[in-house]
């Protein structure tokens, strides 16, 4: 590359997107990564053993309804059509989530139809939630959803164990919409185009950032980085998509993020727990699922087959200052916050800032996508 048009911080999602459009309208771009590697959190490694792909920051599915971001990623890799399910562990017993017939039918030990559905678990939820009361805090609100019986077996300790508070403590906007389906589908997501990379979520980034105009750059925090080599180059548009508070320097303090410890297990089995994510709900299991990463690949017979698997427990934790954010914590002391550091980042004129960490907020994949698609770039 012998000139810069402009430079992108952060090689995750939504920064490997933006270069690529830059890249593609003829602008030389300089992606800079913290990171020793590209991919943020949705980075893969491969065992070389049982050559399982592990998701080094916990499990990712692609799923999408939008068409253009499945055209986007489409270019670049193909997926194997995995559908994902996720299986409950509640007292010994393994229930389908989420929550519809297969699970309430077999939680009350009924045989309840579709239409049947809807009036049942509203009677369950106005045993505890009269009508016409407004909830005024999580646990009201999904009490309100889907009554007591569920609420405690299935949401209430776990989510204990994800946001590190009591659910009466945490507001009622978190679980605003929690669908209850009046169908024996099991599939997790409802979106009909989903699956995981046939090469790899490595391979999505390695060709999203494979075109003559793009320069990578890793190992280098772009904060640093504009303070020193870069100080020539400030002139140039920026694509930042690090932590706004960081960008800052913590001027008006930290936002605050749950993070998580991941705890991986070689196990002496082929199967050991016959999917690829099991959460367990009650506050007697200190961790809130388990990842079993082979099942993602199931056209990967030689794998599926291979005498020994790799697990991951995964542990939901109080973020502190250096550990890696996870989900933001959105509250009104935390909206207070962000829209002072929004009020800042309004007073530079060559920079974009994007992405979960840059808005703090938790996106799916094909959010991350879709935000990118949508930049302005001139």
């Amino acid at each position: 590359m012998t000139s810069i048009d402009a430079v992108v911080a952060g090689a995750g999602l939504w920064g490997c997107t933006v270069a690529r459009r830059l890249a593609e309208s003829g602008r030389n771009v300089l992606v800079l990564e913290k990171r020793p590697v590209v991919g943020g959190n949705v980075r893969c490694e491969t065992d070389p053993a049982t050559g399982i792909e592990i998701h080094t920051y916990g499990s990712h599915i692609f799923h999408t309804h939008l068409d253009d971001v499945w055209d986007f990623v489409n270019r670049f890799i193909s997926f194997n059509g995995y559908q994902h399910k996720v299986l409950a562990r509640y007292k010994g017993k393994t229930y389908f989530l989420p929550l519809g017939l297969t699970l309430v039918n077999q939680f009350y030990g009924i045989n309840l139809t579709p239409s049947e559905l809807p009036a049942f678990i509203a009677n369950e939820a106005s045993r505890d939630v009269p009508q016409g009361v407004t909830p005024s805090n999580f646990e009201e609100q999904a009490i309100s959803f889907v009554g007591r019986p569920l609420y405690e077996a299935f949401i209430r300790d776990y989510t204990r164990k994800q946001w590190g508070r009591d659910p009466k403590e945490l507001d009622a906007s978190i679980i605003r919409r929690l669908p209850v389906r009046t169908s024996y589908d099991v599939n997790y997501f409802s979106d009909y185009r989903q699956g995981i990379p046939l090469t790899g979520y490595n391979s999505l980034f390695d060709r999203l950032l494979n075109h003559p105009n793009i320069t990578v750059q890793c190992d280098t925090d772009w904060l640093t980085w504009k303070e020193g080599e870069g100080k020539a180059l400030s002139h140039l548009p920026v694509f930042y998509s690090g932590p706004i508070d960081a960008l800052f320097g913590y001027k008006f303090g930290a936002l605050e993020w749950r993070s998580l410890n991941f705890e991986v297990e070689r196990v002496n089995c082929a199967d050991y727990q016959g999917t690829s994510v099991v959460n367990y709900t009650l506050a007697d299991v200190p961790w809130t699922r388990i990842h079993e990463y082979k099942h993602y690949h199931p056209e990967q017979k030689d794998v599926m087959a291979h005498p020994e698997t790799i697990i991951c427990k995964e542990f939901p934790k109080k973020w502190e200052l250096g550990d890696e954010p996870y989900y933001s914590v959105n509250n009104r002391e935390t909206d207070e916050l962000l829209a002072k550091y929004k009020q800042e980042a309004a007073k530079m004129s060559n920079i974009t800032i994007g992405g979960r960490l840059g808005e703090y907020k938790y996106y799916d994949m094909d959010q991350s996508i879709a935000r990118a698609l949508a930049v302005d770039l001139t």
